[in-house]
């Protein structure tokens, strides 16, 4: 029995590191607590069980990011790959593999600027974070997994950008846009509605530091500094075909008012050559062009982006339900 090669997993499943990274962590965390004798401890000090919520936490970005930031990549492929049959021919062999082609030093520098935002975090909420004479055993596990999460997120949030970029920049390539019918361009959607998910998914797990008071003033501004990406990360990739469809929508609209001029000069001439109805025609072709959306999609695609925004918050209510839980069953 032979199994297919590592990086060949990880290409079709981007979930799996993830899972296996959270994992490992959570097992770890709770093996640590389980030898140390810290459970009884922690469940009878209010900061020690926040801090100990908070290390679970870190186990799961720990784990997510690293997956958001390949599925980002594997969808960034099928975009690419959806769109060759409305693009001018692509002669390019490497042409879907070069939408995730990233230089190893902008890798560097992401992976840096994260690790240093993620040092200087916790300092919005203590005084001396790096002191390691001021962490107790969950703790250890913050400081321990920030510069990873901070690496992981700087490389995520960098690929956010130059993917949505590079899609954005597909438009100047396609063929032609038929104003009537702008299915065959739902990949940019698509594109924008998976960097969007990816990003709140991130928000999700960390919504749930809001469970400790004492972490909000961090978590706000991390809330709604990433709610933002995840707009940007919607609108980016489909700015190209927006300001594509713009132009041959107002061309189309120029061209059909010019037809109208033409064919009311010979009407009041009276020409022979004007035919009849010909006015009326133009006239509901430019009202039915004048109603075609410069965006290539519809109004539910808006609802689902509303809806991905809420995950968040349903996130941060399961997490408030499941404290309560625990903290009826630890009181019994």
């Amino acid at each position: 029995m032979t199994f297919p090669p590592i990086k060949q997993i990880i290409h079709q499943k981007p979930a799996f590191p993830g899972l296996i990274i959270s994992g490992i962590l959570l097992c770890g965390l709770l093996m640590q607590e389980y030898l140390l004798g810290r459970f009884p401890v922690i469940f009878e000090e209010e900061y020690l069980l926040q801090d100990f919520w908070i290390a679970v936490i870190h186990c799961l970005l720990a784990g997510y990011l690293p997956s958001a930031y390949l599925f980002l990549l594997r969808g960034t492929r099928n975009t690419f790959e959806g769109l060759k049959n409305v693009l001018e021919p692509v002669t390019d062999p490497s042409y879907v593999n070069s939408a995730v082609r990233f230089k190893k030093r902008d890798l560097i520098v992401w992976g840096l600027l994260g690790v240093l935002f993620a040092v200087l975090l916790p300092y919005q909420t203590a005084t001396s974070p790096w002191d390691p004479s001021t962490w107790h055993p969950e703790v250890v596990w913050h400081r321990v997994l920030e510069p990873f999460i901070g690496w992981w997120a700087g490389w995520f949030f960098g690929a956010v950008w130059i993917t949505s970029m590079r899609t954005s920049r597909l438009a100047t390539r396609i063929k032609s846009v038929d104003l009537l019918d702008l299915s065959p361009l739902s990949p940019f959607v698509k594109q924008g509605l998976l960097t969007t998910l990816l990003t709140v998914g991130m928000v999700s797990i960390f919504s749930l530091l809001l469970l400790d008071p004492g972490e909000w003033p961090v978590v706000a501004r991390a809330y709604v500094g990433s709610l933002l990406i995840a707009l940007v990360g919607f609108w980016l990739p489909m700015r190209g075909v927006h300001r594509r469809i713009h132009e041959i929508k107002e061309a189309e609209l120029k061209w059909t008012r010019e037809k109208i001029h033409q064919s009311e000069a010979l009407l009041h001439s009276g020409s022979p050559d004007s035919p009849p109805g010909q006015i009326a025609d133009l006239a509901a072709h430019l009202q039915l062009i004048e109603d075609v959306q410069e965006w290539p999609f519809e109004s539910l695609t808006i609802v689902h982006v509303l809806a991905y925004l809420l995950i968040p918050l349903l996130s941060w209510l399961g997490g408030l339900l499941i404290e309560s839980l625990l903290e009826i069953i630890f009181t019994i």
